[in-house]
């Protein structure tokens, strides 16, 4: 064969293969955590939402530190028809009013409305918190439930040649009819898991693309594992971040702001609201200027309805932010103490975990040379089965219990620092 017929025969085998290659496969993309929770903080739904509260939240700011209105009014005459049946109509005068709210109200009025950017802005990062965890959780969900599905497979390989082995015996005349419905049994049920698993780790994949605001068909594969994570954590010291970090405590301590300053704007009231304004009037018996002053008082009740409102809507803050302040200490406390219980299991599903191994390995040995018997190696089988899936299951419950301290606080436990 020539060179050029041969170089263009290996052109056409190399486009056949990839052409054979399925297309869910070329177009899968590795999914880190890191960029799954960037994704996740620039196109989540609420995130995407909370910021439009924001933009909102600084419409009305720029609003309230704004002057009001100025009005113009004229009066327009001549519109009767006169004996000659035509009309004179002519504007006879017109005014130009602006209106002013007591001195310092606007002022106080802005810093509410200012707070009112700030509570939308901690909003967002609460809302992010949700989502980090959410995002962290479900991304740990699947590396869980990918490790589950390569057990559930081995079990299922170990099933399927323990019923082979079952057949052979019972052909051989050395087990009985029932332990090998039994071994099928048991081999269906592990098919049956392994299938279950499968279904549970697509959903997962789903639930991850709705969280980063992804099509929920959008094909992707990790390729990280979950590993032991440590904590160098004081409670006391945690305590005080999530005091000073907490959203939620910031938020009650811009709206707390807020009610003071409205009883400070409820006391201004008391002071006349004005406004100042020109009038021209150019009537054929009259034409002349004149400056217009108006003062408004609230003269029947000297205001003391609001004042009593604000005093108790201010009274009302105080006491929310002293629960909630009581509320995020207790919730650091259960935190750290479930984080505290979850450290020590794993150190126990660890120690399982080795013995699993070993029996798993002992167990097809004793029983390949007849020194076990049915029963007892099916019992290893599930046993060993077990503790492994404990362990994995047990590294899941400790990336959760982290995620919900580092929500908890709304600080980073991690080095990513992703709750800042």
């Amino acid at each position: 064969m020539s060179k050029p017929l041969y170089g263009f025969s290996y052109v056409i085998i190399v486009l056949s293969c990839l052409i054979a290659v399925p297309q869910s496969v070329l177009s899968e993309e590795l999914l880190q955590l890191e960029h799954a929770l960037e994704l996740a903080y620039q196109q989540n739904p609420r995130m995407v939402q909370a910021r439009h509260a924001i933009d909102g939240a600084k419409g009305e700011h720029l609003s309230a530190k704004s002057w009001r209105d100025p009005q113009f009014e004229a009066e327009i005459g001549g519109l009767k028809k006169n004996d000659a049946g035509s009309r004179d109509a002519r504007v006879g005068s017109y005014s130009v009013n602006q209106s002013f709210d007591p001195p310092g109200v606007r002022y106080l009025n802005s810093r509410i409305a200012h707070n009112g950017v700030t509570i939308q802005e901690e909003s967002l990062k609460e809302i992010w918190a949700k989502v980090y965890a959410e995002v962290r959780n479900a991304y740990a969900q699947l590396i869980l439930q990918k490790k589950e599905l390569e057990l559930r497979e081995s079990n299922l390989k170990s099933m399927r040649q323990f019923f082979s082995d079952v057949q052979v015996r019972y052909q051989g005349g050395q087990a009985l009819k029932t332990q090998v419905h039994r071994a099928n049994i048991e081999m269906l049920n592990a098919e049956s898991e392994y299938f279950d698993t499968k279904h549970l780790l697509d959903v997962t994949k789903a639930r991850i693309n709705l969280l980063l605001g992804r099509d929920l068909h959008d094909a992707f594969e990790i390729k990280e594992e979950l590993q032991e994570e440590r904590l160098l954590v004081d409670m006391e010291h945690l305590t005080e971040i999530a005091l000073a970090n907490r959203p939620d405590i910031r938020m009650q301590q811009a709206s707390l702001d807020s009610a003071n300053k409205q009883v400070m704007r409820e006391r201004l009231n008391l002071l006349p609201a004005y406004s100042l304004g020109f009038k021209v009037t150019d009537e054929d018996y009259e034409n002349d200027y004149a400056a217009l002053i108006k003062l408004s008082f609230p003269l029947w009740d000297l205001n003391r309805g609001d004042i009593k409102r604000a005093k108790a809507e201010r009274e009302s803050a105080k006491a929310e932010l002293d629960i909630l302040e009581r509320q995020t200490a207790f919730e650091v406390h259960e935190a750290y103490e479930h984080l505290l219980l979850t450290v020590k299991q794993l150190d126990l599903f660890k120690q399982s975990f080795a013995e699993a191994n070993e029996m798993f390995r002992l167990a097809r040995l004793h029983y390949s040379e007849g020194e076990i018997g049915f029963l007892d190696y099916l019992d290893q089988l599930l046993a060993s089965m077990d503790s492994r899936m404990r362990y994995y299951q047990g590294l899941f419950e400790l990336n959760q219990r982290i995620n919900a301290l580092e929500q908890t606080v709304y600080s980073s436990l991690r080095e990513d620092g992703f709750l800042k």
